[in-house]
């Protein structure tokens, strides 16, 4: 499985589309009092953090503190005024990185601090998805500082003012935020182990 891609190679892009019901047994069971309640039951894979220690959680707190800070830099470089800040080459793309953006938060908010072992669909929820996340929103930022470029060209404008300049500080401090994100959670070692390695009372899950 790949960064945008399923186990068959389907491209499934930055947000989480796969809802993993082959990894979940849903069964009815009745009571004694008669009432029927829902048992939901993991079967798939488990994940393991290697190291669960203070390097560890630091790695996480600094991944979701960059996530805070890349939404809050793209935000503020697009709400910059500059020679290019009219031009819809360079909007729509800074528009664009703020959906990854806000996943990116979502995915902080899922980071397991405290989780471990995590099943298939929390590592995707967490780890994965501010992976992926950091990948759209560098395309896309990067992308308007190319077209910031690109309209500076066709018009012939050459002057760059401290409003420019400031511009292009915001945005590169974004995308240094999201290669920060991935280097971190790279970093981070994990290993698979079979849903047999853990008791049946950890396999139950709630929604």
């Amino acid at each position: 499985m790949g960064l945008f891609t399923d186990k068959s190679g389907k491209w499934i892009g930055f947000t989480d589309r796969m809802k993993y019901v082959e990894d979940f047994r849903t069964e009815l069971i009745e009571k004694e009092n008669g009432k029927i309640v829902k048992k939901v039951t993991y079967l798939g894979e488990w994940t393991v953090l290697n190291d669960t220690g203070a390097r560890t959680l630091g790695k996480l707190i600094s991944a979701a503190v960059s996530a805070v800070l890349t939404g809050g830099f793209l935000a503020w470089g697009l709400l910059t005024t500059h020679a290019s800040s009219g031009s819809f080459l360079v909007v729509i793309p800074l528009v664009m990185a703020l959906f990854p953006a806000l996943y990116l938060l979502f995915g902080a908010a899922s980071l397991p601090y405290r989780r471990n072992p995590m099943r298939r669909d929390q590592v995707m929820h967490g780890i994965t998805r501010m992976q992926r996340s950091a990948v759209a929103v560098i395309v896309f930022a990067g992308a308007a500082v190319l077209m910031s470029i690109l309209y500076r060209i066709i018009n012939k404008d050459w002057a760059f003012f401290k409003e420019d300049w400031l511009f292009l500080v915001r945005i590169a401090a974004a995308i240094i935020c999201c290669i920060g994100i991935l280097v971190l959670l790279g970093s981070i070692e994990t290993r698979q182990k079979p849903n047999d390695a853990f008791p049946n009372e950890q396999k139950l899950t709630r929604f």
